[in-house]
């Protein structure tokens, strides 16, 4: 029930969220497909009314094979040349003999030149760049045969696509561009709006956990100090006691710098290793000698990190190692390699049961938990303190029923900035 009670709460919050991710993809991709297949239906009218204007015009192109010049066609030129679809035609011989020049862009020569031209053997550019886009335009659209009123073929017309069928063609794709900037910018914001609703989280619950820290812990602090004088500085209890005041300011400052900028000092990340698996040892007897921690390898990489931050890193991940042990045995390794183009790695493997396939996405976000008790904020913080104020990256490097193994990557320290001349 406790497990039910506090994970419904970032769930419910989690399907809302995956919920609208999925209305606006649906949104998005509707709004893509209305207005691609009204782009493609307005194309073919288009293209429809080309088809019907350049039958038109080889209904009544005749009357140009039998015109010795084109002065007498005037009103016919004119309508021509408004026409937005490029064509040109041609007599039985393949010879041109008219086209829309102010489409096409290649001027019409002196009608003379085209009769008196050899088509077994065209020399006059203007003719070889026609014929060249004739062949081009009949590869787009079926050309139309001239009849003359005696029903004896004259000529062809072919014609090409107008300047708006190709852009209305183009047009669904950018809109599919235009949606899919939409979508990402949404996108962003609402990544934005989460990573800062997630920040002020952080931030809130950590202040509050500082501030509810600092009276009990003043407490403590006075309680301890009674005990010294009564039982002596030496003693092991008040000695055990003070090291765990000691422990407990420094959470305290831990959970006091999550949300604002701490500062990345200390070199000895060897010793913040050590120190935390010494921790553990003396504060494990209690597991019979169950658990079994490991230190392996040093770094000598120089690597920038804040000391209370990134202990309570490696003390989450050996702790949630301790819990994922199978009837609380097994066997905790924490491993520490120089990366060969700079910066350093952190493994810690745990023996435990593994991370099963369907929760690995799902470890490093706010609220997720398989436990009975707790907030599902370890990991979370843990990937936040790394990723954020280390620049660095954390990811489960193996899983299995046999354990896991998380990898943490810190960077080497950015190189100081030229001074200006």
């Amino acid at each position: 029930m406790n497990e039910r009670r506090l994970s419904r709460p970032p769930l419910t919050w989690l399907r809302r969220r995956y919920l609208f991710a999925i209305y606006l993809v649906l949104g998005s991709l509707s709004i893509v497909v209305a207005t691609t297949v009204f782009t493609f239906r307005v194309s073919q009218s288009v293209e429809r009314q080309a088809y019907l204007t350049t039958s038109l015009l080889a209904a009544n192109a005749s009357r140009l094979f039998k015109a010795e010049s084109l002065e007498g066609l005037q009103p016919l030129l004119e309508i021509i040349n408004q026409n937005e679809v490029p064509f040109i035609l041609t007599d039985n011989a393949g010879r041109p003999h008219l086209w829309n020049e102010a489409v096409i862009g290649v001027p019409l020569p002196d009608y003379k030149i085209l009769l008196s031209e050899n088509m077994s053997n065209p020399s006059n550019p203007l003719v070889l760049e026609i014929l060249s886009l004739a062949a081009a335009y009949d590869q787009q659209q079926e050309p139309f045969a001239v009849i003359d009123p005696t029903g004896r073929r004259v000529g062809t017309v072919h014609y090409g696509r107008s300047a708006l069928s190709q852009r209305l063609r183009i047009m669904p794709y950018l809109e599919l561009a235009v949606m899919a900037l939409f979508f990402l910018v949404i996108l962003w914001a609402l990544q934005n709006k989460k990573d800062a609703q997630q920040k002020a989280l952080f931030a809130g619950m950590a202040k509050e956990t500082a501030h509810q820290l600092g009276t009990p812990l003043t407490s403590i602090m006075g309680w301890v100090a009674l005990l010294e004088d009564r039982l002596g500085k030496k003693d092991d209890v008040v000695s055990e006691l003070n090291r765990d005041v000691d422990r407990l300011s420094m959470v305290s400052a831990r959970f006091s710098q999550i949300g604002s900028h701490p500062k990345l000092e200390d070199t000895d990340l060897n010793g913040v290793a050590d120190e935390t698996i010494e921790y553990f040892r003396r504060r494990l007897p209690h597991l019979g000698g169950r658990v079994q921690l490991r230190r392996e390898g040093t770094v000598t990489n120089p690597v920038l990190f804040n000391r209370d931050l990134l202990g309570w890193v490696l003390e989450n991940l050996i702790k949630n190692g301790v819990d994922a042990l199978i009837d609380g045995k097994g066997t905790i390794t924490v491993r520490l390699e120089d990366e060969s183009g700079g910066g350093v790695r952190l493994y810690v493997s745990d023996t435990g049961r593994g991370i099963p396939p369907r929760e690995g996405n799902k470890i490093f976000e706010p609220g997720f938990t398989t436990k009975k008790r707790g907030w599902g904020m370890g990991l979370a913080l843990v990937k936040r303190i790394v990723t954020q104020y280390h620049g660095g990256r954390i990811r489960v490097e193996s899983t299995s029923p046999h354990g896991t193994t998380f990898l943490v990557t810190l960077p080497a320290p950015a190189a100081p900035a030229a001074a200006a001349i």
